[in-house]
């Protein structure tokens, strides 16, 4: 093989994964997972689709997330449903320059395909026979329409649903809440597709990102809500995305290829022509484990909800011996169907789940399938207009009975979170099990993982697909409850005081949390540099660098509140009436970009930790592609063109990176500012972990070489006397 130049390996990142490609010899078909379609097939397919070309351009750049880091989806949605096939992607569009710019709808269009990294980890590397994706466009028996159209007609004003067909491969409307809030009041909305829409396992066919934000409202008529303004992103919202590939594997991490085209020729003279391209995950997963409790040993579950006298330890009586009710217990022997065994035992759950409900509750749900939890059980991830909840007497209700219960969060965490016997306690960060007896930090040992595996991930996935993943998990050993706060904590929202006389919202606790619009930010933990933090507050958990927290709220918090910090540095953005916006939905005041662009998505922060040493994990992709390597984009050059001007006015007030011009003049400029070089050095420039060297860099610094580590915490003696 000839020798490859340096440049290549380390940017652009697309000829990264090239020689990683030639150098492990995977370039064959079957090795390729890609995830086209979200139809069932009746074989695999052996052959990928074919993939849209990467375009490098050295004049455009685009940036593209997922805005979760994981999207849920159940692989049954016959019976009972939580979440419908759905994934949310945010790009921005860079003009690069000095200073760069971000394009708009009136200069470019985003469109997404489907892509693949030759090194993927998929969970599952063999194929099944048929390929089973979901059921949710399979049609319902009982009415002729689709099983996922009655399933959330609900959830749309009366007729709204059936003048937006759920035909394959298609997702479910979303509103346009600003057009709606901020706009003209119009109630519109957009459906994305699939790239195979067209000809499942066959095509791949670019689709158009159907939304551009210039400001986002999150609950605006309610009193915890806001408008985030100057997000000007490109949204695809409700992707239909399923976690099984074209080839019938297990994929959580599927990859779509996001590209901008000139969308009138007046940028390159070309009308149409791509511009500039990024890999990037749009994560989901169907690992919902219900079925551990509401199944019986025998399907492989716990029998602690659907126990079979005689099969299951401790059972004494058919069905439930916590309840004392008593119902007949389905399992999967019962299903005659073709579907793979774990969409029955899924089905089989949600049987057992139905019977429960309702000898428990005296309700008759069973016949009344296919339903959605959150129909009764109101919760802003499906609230996609932002109207609250609905009730019996609200004339667009369509059925939904939310006014007067609790909460799908409340119902769910609170409920199980008070059966001891089988949710574990995750101890504090700064707990002797939790901690590297080495260095004494958090880490991710046994007993975090079964623990979490006993919480967490009873029910979120999970144990194979592990949600959580970022930077704060591989390499801080910070875990769910270290942000969130115990079952019973996330458990305590806005939904404890309810009655038929103060339905919501009118009964609603505001000083509760909010479900999906009341999280912990980075700035819970980011308290400040390293001359101003909270690090040495009463009633937080530092780190051993004595600038960050190891939890999110404070540790005489009954509620898990988290943290706001009073030096803004690392803080998302607050509103004028000091609310604090999420993350997923902060941007940066250098330039606007949004904050998941350089760091990725809420719970795969870069860099991600591959599954396997020689795999690079398809959450690192887009990194790499961006900027040479994995991590937060920290590269400059990544959107910057010429010199860059020495001074703070980078993200989070950083000065140039990679920049010869900044190391030759860093102490002139440092002439009377030496309190902002001791934000991130030191007080004494001995280096702290916010001037952490991200990739290994080589200079010539008064006549001599000098070498930053990738890793090292670059104290201002590396290179010349310490002025500190």
């Amino acid at each position: 093989m000839s020798r490859i130049p340096l440049s290549r390996l380390c940017f652009p990142g697309i000829a990264f994964l090239s020689v990683l490609l030639m150098l492990t010899g995977e370039a064959t078909s079957a090795s390729i997972s890609i995830n086209s379609t979200s139809q069932n097939a009746s074989s695999p397919n052996a052959v990928p689709v074919p993939e849209q070309p990467m375009t490098l351009n050295t004049s455009f750049q685009i940036v593209a997330n997922n805005d979760l880091g994981m999207h849920c989806g159940d692989l049954d949605q016959r019976l009972i449903s939580i979440l419908p096939p759905f994934n949310v992607v945010h790009a921005q569009v860079i003009q690069k320059g000095s200073p760069p710019k971000i394009l708009t709808n009136t200069d470019v269009d985003v469109f997404y395909s489907a892509a693949s990294n030759p090194l993927d980890p998929w969970l599952s590397r063999s194929s099944s026979t048929p390929v089973y994706k979901t059921n949710f466009w399979d049609p319902n028996l009982k009415t002729g329409d689709s099983v996922g159209s009655d399933a959330y007609n609900a959830f749309y004003p009366p007729g709204i649903l059936p003048a937006f067909p759920l035909t394959p491969d298609t997702g479910i409307p979303v509103p346009d809440v600003e057009r709606l809030y901020l706009g003209d009041g119009q109630l519109t909305a957009d459906q994305q597709k699939m790239p195979g829409a067209t000809g499942p396992y066959s095509a791949n066919t670019p689709q158009r990102f159907n939304r551009f934000n210039t400001d986002f409202p999150l609950f605006k008529n309610f009193s915890f809500g806001y408008t985030q303004t100057g997000v000007n992103w490109f949204a695809a919202e409700g992707v239909p995305i399923t976690p099984v590939d074209d080839s019938g594997r297990e994929n959580p991490f599927p990859l779509m290829r996001v590209q901008a085209v000139d969308k009138t020729g007046n940028l390159t003279g070309t009308k149409g022509k791509v511009l500039a391209s990024v890999d990037t995950v749009i994560p989901v997963s169907g690992e919902v484990g219900c079925y551990r409790c509401h199944t019986s040993s025998k399907d492989g579950g716990k029998g602690k909800a659907a126990c079979i006298p005689g099969i299951d330890a401790g059972c004494t009586a058919e069905g439930s011996p916590r309840s004392g009710t008593r119902f007949t217990v389905a399992f999967v022997s019962q299903d005659t169907s073709t579907d793979p065994f774990t969409v029955k035992r899924e089905r089989a759950s949600d049987k057992n789940i139905l019977r429960l409900h309702d000898v428990k509750h005296g309700t008759n749900l069973e016949p009344t399938t296919p339903l959605v939890c959150q129909k009764c059980h109101y919760s802003p991830a499906l609230d996609l207009a932002h109207v609250g909840p609905k009730g019996p007497r609200d004339p667009d209700s369509n059925g939904r009975d939310q006014l007067i219960h609790h909460t799908n969060s409340r119902a769910l965490h609170r409920f199980h979170g008070k059966m001891k016997d089988l949710t574990a306690q995750m101890p504090p960060p700064n707990d002797p099990l939790r901690l590297d007896p080495a260095t004494g930090k958090p880490t991710i040992n046994q007993f975090v993982l079964k623990t979490l595996d006993h919480s967490c991930y009873l029910c979120h996935p999970g144990k194979n697909t592990k949600c959580l993943r970022g930077v704060m998990y591989n390499s801080g050993g910070l875990v769910c409850q270290d942000c969130h706060g115990n079952l019973s904590q996330v458990g305590d929202d806005f939904s404890r005081n309810f009655s038929t006389a103060t339905p919501f919202p009118a009964g609603m606790v505001s000083s509760k949390r909010i479900p999906w619009a009341s999280e912990p930010g980075c700035q819970s933990c980011h308290t400040g540099d390293a001359n101003d933090n909270l690090a040495s507050r009463p009633n937080v958990i530092p780190a051993k660098d004595g600038i960050r927290l190891l939890r999110a709220y404070k540790t005489n918090s009954a509620s898990a509140k988290p943290i706001i910090a009073i030096n803004r540095r690392f803080a998302e953005n607050a509103t004028q009436s000091a609310q604090q916006v999420l993350f997923r939905l902060s941007k940066d005041s250098h330039a606007g970009i949004y904050c998941e662009a350089c760091h990725g998505g809420t719970h795969a922060e870069w860099s991600v930790k591959p599954d396997s040493g020689t795999q690079i994990g398809n959450d690192n992709v887009t990194a790499i592609q961006l900027q040479g390597h994995t991590g937060a984009v920290i590269e400059c050059k990544a959107c910057h063109t010429g010199t860059m001007p020495n001074n703070l006015q980078g993200p989070h007030g950083l000065h140039p990176v990679d920049s010869s011009n900044w190391i030759g003049g860093h102490g002139d400029f440092a002439e009377g500012r030496l309190s902002t070089c001791r934000a991130c050095h030191g007080a004494t420039g001995q280096g702290t972990v916010l001037s952490k060297v991200r990739a290994t860099r080589v200079f010539q610094v008064e006549g001599r070489q000098a070498t930053l580590v990738k890793g090292s915490l670059t104290p201002c003696n590396t290179c010349h006397q310490n002025p500190l």
